[in-house]
């Protein structure tokens, strides 16, 4: 496994009556790109109904192998272009981060 070097996180809140389309658009870019990269080490995503809520969380080898994907023709549809996302999406706020410590595998 490649060592980790960037953490993409994302916090969205739907707007109301939106959650499940929020989920929908969430997770589809991510488990696409697990299909297509190596780069992509490790991901969750992770809903909180109570806060209306989406939590996408994915670690990559290097911050280009996310970037310089979503500059393709296939990940601009894969990171879902196309969808009305100012219908579902209330507020977004993304983070890039660098780990600095944390365990991607199995505790042995």
């Amino acid at each position: 496994m490649s060592n980790p070097t960037y953490t993409f996180v994302s916090l969205s809140t739907a707007k109301p009556g939106k959650l499940e389309d929020l989920v929908r658009i969430a997770k589809a870019p991510t488990m696409k790109m697990d299909k297509r990269s190596d780069g992509l080490l490790a991901y969750q995503v992770s809903v909180d109904e109570e806060r209306n809520t989406v939590v996408v969380w994915s670690t990559y080898d290097k911050k280009e192998t996310l970037y310089n994907f979503l500059e393709t023709e296939q990940g601009k549809d894969d990171h879902g272009e196309n969808e009305d996302m100012d219908s579902i999406i209330d507020t977004f706020v993304m983070y890039d981060l660098e780990p600095v410590s944390g365990r991607l595998l199995p505790k042995k």
